[in-house]
């Protein structure tokens, strides 16, 4: 009626839903390459903030890295040196944990076995000898 063709309001329609559609695509690609992995990592760490031991290697968000020697409601006091400097955190401090029996006698993280390499889609790779 007053020069609007029919078939114009209803391509604006479907322009503005494909729009929507996009929004809710790139909210759905960010949540999982961003917000999951986040939630993930931080459910894990407080996981192991729940099972901090005296003995285990911490390292502190500063970068501070220690033996725990004392825990007391939220606070952890680590030993820092061989000097057996001892350094007083929160937990919430704590930015990754390794637990005693993933150490050598030396301190060190153990090595552990490389699981064996698979590629796409779980097939065995092959070496390739020269």
């Amino acid at each position: 009626m007053f020069g609007m063709d029919p078939n114009a309001a209803g391509g604006e329609m479907m322009g503005s839903f494909m729009s929507l559609g996009l929004l809710v695509l790139m909210f759905v690609v960010f949540y999982f390459i961003l917000i999951r992995p986040q939630r993930k990592k931080d459910k894990e760490l407080k996981e192991q903030m729940s099972k901090l031991a005296v003995g285990d290697r911490v390292v502190t968000i500063g970068g501070l890295v220690g033996f725990v020697a004392n825990i007391k409601d939220d606070q952890v006091t680590i030993s820092t040196s061989a000097a057996n400097t001892l350094v007083t955190f929160t937990k919430s401090a704590i930015q990754s944990v390794v637990k005693r029996d993933q150490l050598n006698p030396d301190g060190t993280v153990k090595k552990s076995e490389e699981p064996e390499k698979t590629g796409l889609f779980g097939k065995k790779k092959e070496k390739k000898e020269d």
